[in-house]
């Protein structure tokens, strides 16, 4: 019997609760649940919003439109369609909440139980974000 050291210790890559890293503080500013969907592919929901107390609480997705639009934030599906390609990495769409936009996104493992999120905005522009595992 084989088994490959992450799924020995329990933890599956990428199904779990991850923190959703502020770009600058690095701390935690939502906690995301990735699980397998009926279709084999991955999806990511927020299930808790850490608010900077300074901004006024955000219940609704306002931005967004179709099914999602005026949709809790809290239960969002915002890692869409994820696949995983050969190289063990996702690709797939990520909605944003602030925008109610859907960019193409890649999620790719790195070590100390982080992922690199790799969204893309146009042909020329990117940005690049950063989850945890959540404890």
């Amino acid at each position: 019997m084989f088994i490959t050291p992450g799924l020995w210790a329990g933890e599956i890559w990428p199904i779990g609760n991850w923190n959703m890293l502020d770009d600058f503080t690095d701390s935690p500013e939502a906690i995301i649940q990735i699980s397998q969907n009926k279709t084999g592919g991955f999806e990511g929901k927020i299930i808790e919003v850490f608010s900077d107390p300074e901004d006024d609480p955000v219940d609704v997705c306002k931005p967004c439109t179709g099914l999602d639009k005026n949709k809790s934030i809290i239960g969002l599906v915002v890692f869409k369609k994820l696949k995983m390609n050969s190289k063990k990495e996702l690709e797939g769409k990520v909605l944003d909440p602030d925008s109610g936009k859907i960019y193409k996104c890649q999620l790719k493992s790195l070590p100390d139980n982080r992922i690199e999120l790799h969204v893309v905005v146009n042909r020329i522009i990117s940005q690049d974000r950063y989850l945890s595992r959540a404890k």
